[in-house]
């Protein structure tokens, strides 16, 4: 008889149980995020919508030099709308496009 109870109080509390579990992570906030004032601060200071930018690079030996940008893998030579990835460095790549060389920094400006 104690066995059956037991058993029926399991089934009962280990569901509630879960679902409070299941409640309780989804108030937690995430501890690696970044307050909010300083997320909206990174969002003014991004590139303007539709301008490239410089997300990565990657560079190394054996390796064909490539960048992020955009979103996008790019590897030198290759195509980025109208323009080609024709250099990577450490801190940049350049961009050869109809309206000359425009060169990319991993850094703005603005944030050195």
């Amino acid at each position: 008889m104690v066995a059956r109870v037991t058993r029926g109080a399991a089934s009962l509390v280990l569901p509630l149980l879960a679902a409070g579990m299941a409640m309780a992570a989804e108030t937690l906030p995430d501890p690696t995020r970044p307050p909010a004032a300083m997320l909206a601060a990174s969002a003014a200071a991004s590139a303007p919508t539709g301008a490239l930018q410089l997300q990565s690079v990657l560079i190394g030996p054996g390796r064909t030099p490539a960048a992020v940008i955009s979103g996008q893998l790019v590897l030198v030579g290759g195509r980025v709308g109208d323009t080609r990835l024709v250099r990577v460095s450490e801190r940049s790549a350049v961009l050869r496009g109809p309206n000359g060389d425009t060169t990319l920094a991993l850094i703005p400006e603005s944030s050195r």
